[in-house]
């Protein structure tokens, strides 16, 4: 059987997860524990120390959506959810979710770990970044559709209850509001969502 390696609460981990839950597909998964720690035996051996981390027999792999792509090709050769797109339009909305992951992440870890980010300009930032990042997507609205959801829909779903659980942006952004709350309302979406796990920034 897979074995995914992520963490509960990690939006990364979450794209694959619905992924796997859409194709049926069996696998196993196992929480790293503290993503803030820096043992890479915790990570599957990831040298990065990041999840997720995707097992699959002999084959090992790293990063969310090089392990979508590898789900597709071994599951779903029609791509139904159009993760194999080379659409420019949508890789560059793809690319904006993720920075806006990236950059959320960077000031969660700094919180647990002690850090006053209010107060140092680098983390300014990152918070900028996230609202400049929400606002950009606002204005690309058209290319989500929560009548047929495309793997871009599930990547704002996971962005968007992520950032409404750890409350780093108000989420003043009604388009983009409509599609993640519609999408997030299929039972295989739901099931993963981190609205279930009660957690505190430390």
């Amino acid at each position: 059987m897979p074995i995914l390696y992520g963490s509960p609460l990690s939006h990364y981990a979450r794209k694959v997860r619905i992924l796997l839950d859409l194709y049926g597909v069996a696998y196993e998964f196992r929480s790293v524990g503290e993503v803030g720690a820096a043992v890479q035996a915790d990570f599957a051996n990831n040298p990065l120390m990041k999840v997720p981390t995707f097992v699959d027999g002999e084959t090992w792999i790293v990063d969310s959506d090089h392990i979508a792509r590898f789900l597709v090709r071994k599951y779903d050769p029609p791509d139904r959810y159009n993760v194999l797109t080379e659409d420019v339009a949508v890789l560059n909305a793809r690319a904006i979710l993720n920075g806006i992951m990236q950059e959320e992440v960077k000031l969660i870890l700094a919180h647990r770990a002690g850090v006053p980010t209010e107060q140092f300009v680098f983390f300014d930032k990152s918070r900028k970044a996230i609202e400049q990042g929400l606002q950009w997507l606002e204005t690309k609205a058209a290319l989500f559709s929560a009548a047929r959801p495309t793997y871009l829909d599930y990547h704002l779903v996971c962005l968007w209850e992520h950032l409404a659980v750890y409350k780093f942006s108000e989420l003043a952004f009604k388009n983009l509001r409509a599609v993640a709350e519609a999408v997030g309302q299929d039972q295989i979406v739901n099931k993963t969502s981190p609205y279930h796990i009660k957690r505190k920034l430390v």
